[in-house]
């Protein structure tokens, strides 16, 4: 079972708005779309083909991957787009590209929840990322990178959890090989739900190790969540003790895609 974390990070942590037009968007030749089962795991299968599996994903999170956003920049739209959760299978004659595969999610959001949405920017809480306080000690779970502190992947090869320049994530656990700290802040703004801008002025790549244990909204059973020891700290503390770096609540502009109409459909 995957959390949403790392279901987002099927298609990257990236916070580029996918605002490609096209006169004929791409389709799924089909789809169904039912409400998830109360005790249904939760995750998210691709597969060659243009086929998809998803499981118990609320729309939000839906919209969020459609244009790689994270949540916390899907607004609007009734409570139940963030409470209810669906199942939904595709199926396409060819295989698309990444891009086209968004498009195509798009597309079925909108025909299936008669979505409508628009861009804005505006003021929301975000956090800042800064230089704490260590005491003279070298944080644990923050390494300057070196030459041979990850696995050198050369495009084409088979994806590796060590490659240089790669972030893995689960609930309460994410680890960083060669990584520079703007890159885990936009990763780190997944587990806190809220923009995490980077404000360290520290320039290098860094392997990176963080343990959190979860808030009540991230604690979901999981089999990408770890085995962690009981007083193991909230994300905020961790991030002080284990990378000696500080999340300061702020206000900033945030790029916002803004629900209009979805609407709950019989299943199909």
């Amino acid at each position: 079972m995957r959390s949403p974390i790392a279901i987002a990070a099927l298609f990257g942590l990236c916070c580029k708005l996918a605002t490609a037009q096209v006169s004929t968007p791409p389709t799924f030749d089909a789809a169904s779309i039912k409400r998830s089962a109360p005790d249904s795991d939760t995750f998210m299968k691709a597969h060659p083909g243009g086929r998809l599996e998803l499981s118990r994903v609320t729309l939000r999170t839906l919209i969020a991957l459609a244009y790689r956003l994270q949540p916390f920049q899907v607004s609007g739209g009734p409570a139940w787009v963030r409470s209810e959760y669906f199942d939904i299978n595709t199926e396409a004659s060819e295989t698309p590209s990444e891009d086209q595969l968004l498009l195509m999610i798009q597309a079925l959001l909108a025909e299936r929840f008669s979505l409508k949405v628009h861009f804005e920017t505006a003021e929301r809480p975000v956090y800042v990322l800064v230089v704490g306080k260590t005491g003279g000690t070298r944080p644990p779970g923050l390494q300057v990178s070196t030459d041979r502190s990850c696995i050198k992947v050369n495009p084409g090869d088979p994806p590796d959890s060590n490659a240089c320049g790669s972030i893995g994530m689960g609930v309460n656990h994410l680890e960083g090989h060669e990584v520079s700290i703007a890159r885990f802040a936009e990763a780190l703004g997944r587990a806190v739900d809220r923009k995490v801008i980077d404000e360290t002025g520290r320039t290098e790549n860094f392997n990176i190790s963080l343990r959190w244990l979860p808030d009540e909204h991230q604690a979901l059973a999981s089999s990408d969540a770890m085995t962690l020891p009981r007083d193991t700290p909230s994300i905020f503390t961790a991030v002080q003790e284990q990378l000696g770096l500080k999340l300061e609540p702020r206000k900033a502009a945030v790029d916002l895609l803004v629900i209009d109409r979805a609407q709950k459909r019989d299943e199909n």
